[in-house]
C-alpha cells in the first residue's frame, strides 16, 4: 500500500518538493489510512476535521477522535463545528449541499491560515465509479464520466489507485482505529444505493469490475483529451472576437458533425446551458432575429452569425428594442410579447401572462430584477403607489424568490410584476385599440 500510494503521488503529480497538505479527516477508515500513508512517507502535514453536528453525540465523538490521533502523531490540527441544519434551511438548499459547501469553504481558509499548499481528501476508486455511475443515471456529457480527478487546483485525491477494501485491510494490518458512520449504511442517500445495490450486481457480472472500471475512466480521460483539442481547434475556425462582443460564422459551423454537442461547447464559456443550445440551432433556418440571454450575455441569431454581446444587458438588465423581438430565451425561462388587435380582456386570469395597453408602452422595454427602492402602482389599489419591497412581504416571497422575479419595464416605470401583478397605469381600458401581451415561461426545474 505504501509504495502504490508514493507511486500514485509521483506519477498524478500531485506535490512538489517540501510541500505541505491539509489532510481532510472524518475519523472514518478511508482518511484515518491517508494520514497513517502521509505520515510513513514523510510528508509534512496537518489535520483538520469539520464537526456538522449532524449525529448528536457520535459527531462530537468523531471530532475527540481525530483530535487524539493528530495529538498522537505530532501534528496541528484544526476543527470547525458547523450548523449545518440551520445554513441549509436558510440556503433552502439539501443537507448534502450544505455541508459539502460549509466543508470546502472551511478547508480553502484553513489551508491558507496555516500556509499547506493543498487539501487532500480521501476519495478512492470506489468514490470515483460511483461517481460516474451516479452522473451517468442523472445524465451527463463526457466530462460526467471521468471520475474524480486527481487534482484540481488546490485539492488532491492521493487515494483513488486504492478500493475501499484494500483501505480497511490496510487499517487492519496496521492496527489504525477509525470511526463508523452510520449513515453510510442507509440507502437514504443515491451514491450509497449505487453503492450498495448497483455495483454488486456489476461485481456479478465481472468479478473485477472495479479494476476494469479503473482502466475505462483512464481512457475516458483520454478521450475527454482528445474532445478539447478537437473543440480548441473548432473554436479557433468558427468564433472570432468582434472589440468586445464574439461572433460564430454559421457557414463554417455547418460543416462540422454533432453541431448540438459542439454548439453547446462553444457556447457554454458565455453561461448558455444545453436547452438553449438546441433552441439557438433550431431558429437558425426559422426565426432569425431571435435573441437568447444567459446571465451575462445575449445572443442575436442573424442570418450569417451568431453574434454574441454585453452590449444591451448589463447587470441583469435586457432590452427588448420592439413588439417584432417576440420570443426572448433567458437562462430560467422564456419571455414573449406580441401584440393584439380588437376586443381584449380587462385582464388577464394566468399568472404567467399580462395585458397591458398598447398605447400606453414605450419602447424600449426593459425586463430587469428588483433593486432597493422599486415602486410601482399595484393593479386594484386604485393607483397608490407601492414599495415592492411591502409588496412582497404582503405576498410572502422570501429572498430567493424576490431575487427570481423579473419586472417588465416600460419608459422607466414598472408595468408588470411578472407572475404577480400588472400595473395600474398600463391596464386595458375600454377605450383600448390594441394590446401587448406578454408571457412567461418559466423552465421547469
Amino acid at each position: 500500500m505504501h509504495d502504490r500510494f508514493i507511486t500514485f503521488i509521483e506519477q498524478a503529480g500531485l506535490l512538489g518538493p517540501g510541500d505541505k497538505v491539509l489532510l481532510a479527516t472524518s475519523g472514518g477508515v478511508d482518511s484515518m489510512a491517508m494520514c497513517h500513508l502521509f505520515r510513513r512517507a514523510g510528508l509534512p502535514f496537518a489535520v483538520a476535521h469539520c464537526n456538522f453536528q449532524l449525529r448528536a453525540a457520535a459527531s462530537n465523538q468523531d471530532e475527540q477522535f481525530v483530535r487524539q490521533m493528530a495529538v498522537s502523531l505530532g501534528v496541528p490540527f484544526f476543527c470547525q463545528r458547523f450548523d449545518t441544519v440551520a445554513f441549509s434551511n436558510l440556503g433552502k438548499i439539501s443537507i448534502q449541499e450544505a455541508a459539502r459547501k460549509l466543508r470546502y469553504e472551511w478547508l480553502e481558509k484553513t489551508r491558507q491560515d496555516a500556509g499547506c499548499a493543498y487539501i487532500a481528501t480521501a476519495h478512492h476508486l470506489d468514490d470515483s465509479i460511483e461517481t460516474v455511475l451516479f452522473n451517468f443515471s442523472k445524465g451527463c456529457g463526457i466530462r460526467g464520466l471521468h471520475g474524480i480527478l486527481p487534482k484540481q487546483g488546490n485539492l488532491i485525491r492521493p487515494l483513488l489507485f486504492a478500493t475501499k477494501k484494500e483501505l480497511l485491510a490496510f487499517a487492519q494490518g496496521e492496527e489504525i482505529g477509525f470511526r463508523e458512520d452510520a449513515s453510510n449504511l442507509t440507502d437514504k442517500y443515491s451514491r450509497n444505493l449505487i453503492r450498495h445495490h448497483a455495483v454488486p450486481v456489476f461485481e456479478k457480472i465481472n468479478p473485477s469490475f472495479q479494476r476494469s472500471a479503473e482502466k475505462t475512466i483512464a481512457r475516458l480521460l483520454e478521450v475527454e483529451s482528445l474532445y478539447d483539442f478537437v473543440l480548441d481547434k473548432i473554436r479557433e475556425d468558427v468564433l472570432e472576437p468582434n472589440g468586445p462582443d464574439w461572433k460564430i460564422h454559421l457557414a463554417k459551423l455547418a460543416h462540422y458533425p454533432a453541431l448540438p454537442t459542439v454548439l453547446y461547447e462553444l457556447l457554454h464559456p458565455f453561461g448558455f446551458n444545453s436547452d438553449q443550445s438546441v433552441q439557438i440551432l433550431q431558429s437558425i433556418d426559422n426565426q432569425p432575429g431571435k435573441m437568447f440571454f444567459s446571465p451575462d450575455w445575449q445572443l442575436l441569431v442573424d442570418r450569417f452569425l451568431l453574434i454574441l454581446s454585453r452590449g444591451e444587458k448589463h447587470g441583469g438588465v435586457i432590452r427588448i428594442p420592439s413588439i417584432q423581438a417576440g420570443s426572448i430565451a433567458l437562462a430560467d425561462g422564456e419571455f414573449q410579447v406580441e401584440l393584439v388587435d380588437g376586443p381584449t380582456p380587462s385582464f388577464s386570469k394566468k399568472n404567467n401572462e399580462a395585458w397591458l395597453d398598447y398605447g400606453k408602452i414605450t419602447f424600449p422595454l426593459t425586463l430587469r430584477h428588483w433593486q432597493p427602492g422599486d415602486s410601482f402602482c399595484p393593479l386594484g389599489m386604485g393607483g397608490k403607489h407601492q414599495k415592492l419591497q411591502d409588496f412582497f412581504s404582503n405576498n410572502k416571497l422570501d429572498r430567493f424568490e424576490k431575487e427570481r422575479i423579473w419586472l417588465l419595464e416600460s419608459g422607466g416605470e414598472i408595468c408588470w410584476v411578472v407572475g404577480h401583478r400588472l400595473d395600474e397605469r398600463f391596464k386595458v381600458a375600454q377605450k383600448t385599440e390594441k394590446c401587448l401581451v406578454a408571457r412567461f415561461t418559466r423552465k421547469k426545474g
